[in-house]
């Protein structure tokens, strides 16, 4: 065999060892993403785990959430927790949003979340009242996808005057 021979069988083996290794970078980066949308979705979901936990064991947080949050016999602070329960799901449902938009998350991650807030936690005047001044501080994407889903008639804009933290402009 000559040289020019075995030149040309070693640049074959090469070629090939060069096609192997692309297939193995592929399959690993596959994988990879994978672990990656799993270990994120294990942390989102940790969260609602936590909530949850929370609830099972804190008989008066589970009181509270019991409520009628319609009620005009609220306290102010009642309507401030309120507020920042109804904040934390949003700014989760927002999050997961986020993830699902960049593909990151299975489907029904987002649906999910979307469906706890239309069991009607998101319909009382205080709820109103935090996605109110919530929307201004989100893209709009996410903004006009929540009101469509959660608001499909749209929101007062004055329903912001309801939220417990509200103050309005002295003249």
């Amino acid at each position: 065999m000559s040289y020019l021979e075995l030149g040309a069988i070693g640049e074959l083996i090469a070629a090939l060892a060069t096609v192997i290794t692309l297939i193995y970078l592929s399959k690993q980066i596959r994988t990879n993403n994978k672990l990656a949308i799993s270990d994120l979705e294990n942390k989102l979901n940790s969260r609602v785990y936590d909530r949850r936990f929370t609830v099972a064991r804190d008989k008066e947080f589970a009181k509270f959430l019991a409520k009628d949050w319609s009620s005009e016999e609220l306290t102010k602070s009642e309507k401030t927790q309120i507020t920042q329960y109804v904040t934390m799901l949003i700014i989760d449902a927002r999050e997961v949003f986020l993830q699902d938009k960049l593909g990151f998350v299975s489907d029904g991650l987002l649906k999910a979340r979307i469906n706890v807030l239309k069991m009607g936690i998101m319909t009382n005047p205080t709820a109103k009242s935090v996605w109110a001044t919530y929307k201004q501080l989100v893209e709009p994407e996410f903004a006009n996808y929540f009101e469509k889903e959660i608001y499909p008639d749209g929101i007062d804009e004055d329903a912001i005057k309801v939220n417990p933290l509200y103050k309005s402009e002295k003249k």
